[in-house]
């Protein structure tokens, strides 16, 4: 008995999804069969997404076929300028990681962590960003750390003229099929006396980080998620605080069978 090609077939006008389509076009009975149902299985239905902002457990949406995973560590927190005359410098922003998993690397469920901010120094040490990463500690599968602490500023007449204190390095990405690195905070700069400035916080590369302050005045939380703090300016004898970074984040594209 001999079979037509599929090319021979007549054109189906009115398919449905329970219909059975050959996948061979070898001029015989089909070795596999498939029905429309199964054959749109292949292929991405939809799109939606996820934003993740406390620590938890990410459930893919049913269907989940891949998923692009985006995330940034926390921001570190700037540093105080400390005492009369001084300059705290800016936290670091937290790294970026970017990475496409399949259903199969996810599974039904992974525990993921969301990196806090650093907290703003007032007059003791600030602190550095949280680290955020999808997985188990020590196993993860995607993680970005967070930005370093910022420096406080110390008195002018002691440290001497254009006294400056490095800031918090950046956070950095791995794991990822594209890792990035947060910019480091500004270093907090002592011209005279009575002039000067707080370092900006360090950006992620989801947003700024704290700007630089007016002179006597605290420092300014960053603007995106996983930024710096930024470092406080002190010219007279009350301290001003460094600001704290923002918590990191992490958003989740999923592609739907």
């Amino acid at each position: 008995m001999s079979y037509p090609k599929i090319t021979e077939l007549p054109p189906n006008t009115s398919p449905l999804t329970t219909d059975v389509l050959p996948l061979y076009d070898i001029g015989t009975s089909a070795d596999q069969k498939i029905t429309i149902a199964k054959l749109l299985t292949l292929f991405v239905s939809n799109v939606t997404m996820q934003v993740l902002t406390a620590t938890g457990t990410y459930t893919p949406t049913t269907n989940m076929k891949k998923c692009l995973a985006i995330l940034v560590g926390g921001g570190g927190g700037g540093g105080c300028g400390f005492l009369t005359d001084a300059a705290g410098s800016g936290g670091g922003g937290g790294g970026g990681a970017i990475k496409l998993f399949t259903a199969a690397d996810i599974g039904a469920s992974k525990a993921f962590t969301i990196g806090a901010a650093g907290d703003g120094s007032t007059g003791a040490n600030a602190t550095a960003g949280g680290d955020t990463f999808i997985g188990a500690a020590g196993s993860e599968i995607l993680k970005a750390t967070g930005g370093g602490l910022g420096t406080d500023g110390r008195d002018f007449a002691t440290y001497g003229a254009f006294d400056m204190v490095a800031g918090g390095a950046g956070g950095v990405g791995s794991l990822g099929d594209l890792n990035m690195q947060g910019s480091p905070g500004e270093k907090g700069v002592i011209f005279t006396g009575a002039n000067g400035w707080g370092g900006a916080g360090g950006c992620s590369f989801l947003g700024m980080g704290g700007l630089q302050p007016a002179v006597n005045t605290a420092g300014a939380v960053g603007t995106g998620y996983g930024s710096g703090g930024g470092g406080g300016h002190a010219s007279a004898v009350t301290n001003k605080n460094g600001a704290a970074g923002k918590i990191g984040i992490i958003y989740i594209i999923e592609f739907l069978g």
